[in-house]
């Protein structure tokens, strides 16, 4: 009786430990993402974990920009994270024979990039790898345009048409939006179908992803609300973002139920494509850096003993993250509803923080945010313009005329003021239209600073200009 009571006594400890040790994961991943947006101030997010085939932890916080609350349904834009779905779609296509992967994309669509000068093709393989030879500034120039209707991706398409290579076909990687916005339009070739209705027909609805879509009109009717755009890290709701035309690389619409299906399949990639589609699918292509590669759509981690894959996404006004973990068999999405360029690194800390807790047990710290450093350029405007108001007052009282030197410091002011939006765009490589869509309070305070110093300069010229008539030269009086 004695050792039966003891037994009674240990079942009933055990089944309480292993629970506490169960919710113990769970509430470290629900006060690391609750800790995390307070931190980053992300006003909302959702987070689905797979493991085993099975969802181990879903939750959604905060609100969308229409003040209801996020939950598992609320849609968000998948950024990047559209391109592993497009390059599934043609994937789809060539298992069936309808196209070929090494096949020159000049068979499927009329693109000019120079070919006639060339040995070299661009291949669909090479449009999914991105290594066409496109470079990421072409593919940002005809992004965020918010095209929108049936025929977006053809009027994308044009925009880019003739397309300058960078370099040659297969040479290199060279990430840019522009291959995935041509495979959505040599899907809508091939098939006959809007890009959109295909990915429904062949992707969204065999994987049960039953809210997914591809069109700003099919979001909208299912209650798609915009998120944020940063402004110095505080969230301000922006205007509507969605591009019809960046559906095949950046605004795939879904939330975190219907990623679930998806990242289930991925898992269980046999349930996606037939061999080898299926192997190729998951497998890299091109060798970036250290264990880094790109695939067919996906970025990833590749070492002997751990195969990840990953990828992150990002529009005007929301970032994602998609981990996928062959080797130990979990996945998980990471939705958030707001974005700015300056502060991709917040969503990174939380996916490596979430990656951490599912294989250590421990919750990280995560960095502070580096808001404070955009208040240096507010600074730099506040002191110019209080020097542009001094400078002028104080040459305005002056009796004499200015030297000659002033009218230089004038004429370069103004130079300064006109080049620097031009200067910015060469420095980060990116135009214009791009800045301000991804950095809107940065745009804001370059194009006030250009302001603020070609005021100075005619200010400098009109305050001489006012002098000369006041004190003119002797030979200029009588």
């Amino acid at each position: 009786m004695r050792y039966i009571l003891l037994l009674i006594v240990l079942c009933l400890i055990a089944t309480p430990i292993h629970a506490q040790e169960t919710m113990s994961q769970r509430d470290r991943l629900k006060t690391f993402m609750e800790k995390g947006l307070e931190t980053y101030h992300i006003p909302g997010a959702s987070l689905a974990v797979v493991q085993d085939g099975k969802v181990v932890f879903q939750q959604s916080y905060g609100k969308q920009s229409n003040g209801q609350l996020v939950t598992n349904d609320t849609l968000f834009p998948l950024g990047s994270i559209s391109k592993p779905l497009t390059s599934l779609g043609i994937l789809k296509l060539a298992e069936k024979g309808r196209l070929d992967l090494d096949s020159p994309m000049d068979r499927y669509l009329d693109l000019e990039y120079g070919q006639a000068q060339m040995e070299e093709r661009i291949t669909i393989r090479h449009l999914l790898a991105h290594t066409s030879g496109i470079s990421t500034y072409a593919g940002l120039k005809v992004a965020e345009k918010k095209l929108r209707g049936e025929d977006a991706i053809t009027q994308a398409v044009q925009m880019l048409n003739p397309v300058k290579l960078s370099t040659k076909p297969g040479d290199i990687h060279q990430y840019s939006a522009a291959n995935y916005l041509i495979l959505g339009r040599i899907i809508e070739k091939v098939t006959g179908d809007t890009y959109a209705e295909y990915m429904q027909q062949a992707i969204f609805s065999p994987l049960h992803m039953k809210q997914t879509v591809a069109t700003y009109e099919a979001a909208k009717r299912q209650g798609y609300q915009p998120g944020f755009q940063s402004w110095f890290g505080r969230p301000v709701k922006s205007e509507n973002w969605v591009d019809d035309s960046g559906a095949p690389y950046g605004y795939i619409t879904s939330n975190s139920n219907d990623v679930v299906q998806y990242m289930k399949a991925v898992l269980n990639r046999n349930s996606l494509l037939t061999e080898p589609f299926s192997s190729m699918y998951v497998s890299p292509e091109i060798h970036r850096k250290g264990d880094t590669y790109y695939g067919l759509g996906w970025r990833m981690d590749w070492k002997p003993e751990e195969k990840i894959l990953f990828h992150g996404g990002e529009t005007p006004d929301s970032r994602s993250e998609l981990v996928v973990n062959l080797s130990k068999d979990y996945a998980y999405i990471l939705l958030t509803n707001k974005s700015n360029f300056s502060e991709v690194m917040h969503a990174i800390y939380l996916k490596e923080g979430i990656r951490t807790i599912l294989e250590t047990e421990e919750m990280p710290d995560l960095p502070p945010p580096a808001f404070q450093r955009k208040w240096y350029l507010v600074l730099a405007i506040a002191v110019t313009a209080a020097w542009t108001i001094w400078n002028l007052f104080r040459l305005r009282k002056k009796k004499r005329r200015m030297p000659k030197r002033w009218m230089a410091i004038a004429v370069g002011m103004m130079l300064f003021g006109l080049l620097l939006i031009p200067l910015m765009v060469s420095f980060f490589k990116t135009p214009w239209h791009t800045i301000v869509a991804y950095a809107p309070d940065l745009a804001f305070f370059l194009q006030a600073l250009a302001g603020v110093l070609l005021i100075h300069g005619i200010g400098i010229l009109g305050v001489q200009r006012w002098k000369a008539k006041k004190h003119p030269l002797p030979s200029q009086q009588g």
